[in-house]
């Protein structure tokens, strides 16, 4: 039996969670049963792939907007020259290009959406609007869609995107961590947030957050670990209330398991999130969670089991939270156990594979879905 080629195609060059999703994909699918091939921009991304033990066909092509016509026609190029089983596409950029790039070729085609729920929002409302009728009209040449939580499915579904049985929720998974964080078990207090720092990140209602823990716990330091454009907007924040000393820019770290390890609470502030994969490997190494209940993350964490859950742009709720977990160790380090319990359970990587890998035959094998 031949191999199913697979082309995999994606417009983010960082190593933010989508790409890191792909790289987890590539680096596992039975290459018995799959030859795989990837196209993305140069980048950090494009270092990693090519730094990887095994065989992966990569082509480097800039996809400097949603738009960009040179872009759609060197992947058409490709797709021509590669003939693929099945495109892979991932990701809003990449979504935009890479379907426009297959039309004609009658080849199926599976979109994974990363980032949208109805929390999401543009600051600008009529590219609000256009993406909403954009991918509408991009749905028509995808075969199948894959969202990352049951809160993005419903995002699409509700829409009016795409519709129930052209929707299958895959979780992202992880191959579980073996290091073991501390969780109070020292006189040090270091809490963290691991972002790609934009304002749908609320790292900004962490900051706000502090001054509460500090009054009753000076010795809390906050670590900060990501970079991005609202970066900028945050250390003004932090100086504008005199935090300097008390919470750090630590920027995007290469052995995050290593980083993860070294705290006693993990916090993610965001105002709309898809899934969550840095909260998973959070998890992984035992960290108790601190979140907002927005998007999927409630369909990560758990409440007052494996974690505790707040609302968006709440700097009061947060800084309560934490409070609670710092005058509660020993229920906080339970949550902590469970939360590693969760995430080898319910996240594993290897499920994950196996039912991706399953859906490509399943596609390949009846490209058509019912309407």
């Amino acid at each position: 039996m031949s191999k199913i080629k697979i082309l995999e195609i994606i417009g983010d060059s960082s190593l933010a969670g989508a790409p890191r999703h792909l790289l987890s994909i590539i680096e596992n699918l039975d290459l018995e049963k799959f030859e795989i091939h990837v196209i993305c921009p140069p980048g950090p991304l494009a270092g990693e792939i090519k730094e990887l033990r095994r065989h992966i066909d990569l082509d480097s092509i800039p996809m400097r907007s949603r738009l960009d016509f040179k872009a759609i026609k060197q992947i058409r190029r490709q797709i021509r020259h590669l003939k693929p089983d099945l495109i892979h596409i991932h990701g809003t950029r990449a979504g935009s290009l890479g379907r426009l790039a297959a039309i004609g070729f009658n080849i199926p085609v599976i979109y994974t959406e990363h980032l949208w729920t109805k929390n999401f929002r543009l600051a600008n409302r009529f590219l609000h609007f256009f993406h909403h009728i954009a991918n509408w009209f991009f749905d028509l040449f995808t075969t199948l869609n894959i969202a990352v939580s049951n809160a993005v499915k419903d995002f699409l579904v509700d829409s009016n995107i795409s519709y129930n049985e052209k929707v299958k929720v895959i979780y992202n998974g992880i191959e579980p961590l073996k290091s073991q964080a501390k969780v109070l078990s020292g006189e040090e207090i270091t809490i963290g947030t691991v972002a790609t720092l934009n304002k749908n990140k609320g790292v900004q209602y962490l900051i706000r957050a502090w001054p509460r823990v500090l009054n009753e716990f000076p010795q809390a330091r906050l670590e900060i670990i990501g970079d991005g454009p609202y970066k900028e907007a945050l250390v003004k924040e932090v100086k504008k209330r005199k935090l300097q000393k008390h919470i750090s820019f630590s920027g995007f770290l290469p052995d995050l398991e290593k980083e993860l390890a070294k705290l006693d609470i993990y916090v993610q502030p965001s105002l709309s999130e898809s899934f969550g994969l840095a909260i998973v490997q959070a998890m992984s190494v035992g960290l108790p969670i601190i979140a907002t209940n927005t998007g999927g993350i409630p369909e990560v964490v758990t409440d007052n089991k494996s974690g505790l859950l707040v609302e968006p742009a709440k700097p009061k709720a947060l800084g309560l939270a934490i409070l609670d977990m710092l005058k509660n160790k020993e229920k906080t380090r339970k949550m902590g156990e469970m939360a590693r319990k969760e995430a080898t359970v319910r996240f594993n990587l290897k499920d994950m594979i196996k039912e991706l890998e399953g859906t490509y035959e399943a596609v390949v094998q009846n490209p058509v879905f019912p309407k």
